[in-house]
């Protein structure tokens, strides 16, 4: 599935100022070699997509395992889009490989020192 940048640009922004974003465990590091457990934004367009936790955490639950997992891997709902999730490199690429979803890994975009966007931001704008 492929995404325009004219549509992820303001998704991205979206991501950098969410909760899950901003959320102390959501920046904790991946794990000591970075391979561990990371942040994924996960979004959904599916004939069957239903805007609700429950429809995120049945999702979650088909490649996690179960439903208490998923509940722990959960870690924000963005309405009419999808959700973000901490969830191990396995599981995000197993979700990216059902029809209609797209996976992305979060990343944190520092301010810079003097109070400006991110070099990410200043050259895609």
């Amino acid at each position: 599935m492929k995404l325009a940048l004219t549509a992820v640009l303001p998704l991205l922004l979206l991501i950098f100022f969410s909760p899950a974003a901003m959320s102390s465990s959501a920046l904790a590091p991946s794990g000591p070699d970075g391979h561990g457990p990371g942040v994924y934004i996960v979004f959904v367009s599916r004939a069957d997509y239903v805007d609700s936790v429950d429809y995120d955490l049945r999702l979650l639950a088909s490649v996690v395992g179960s439903t208490a997992e998923a509940k722990a891997a959960l870690l924000y709902h963005y309405s009419s889009i999808g959700f973000a999730a901490r969830l191990a490199p396995e599981h995000a690429h197993q979700l990216s490989k059902k029809d209609g979803v797209a996976v992305i890994k979060d990343k944190t975009f520092p301010i810079q020192e003097d109070g400006g966007l991110p070099g990410f931001f200043k050259e895609n704008v």
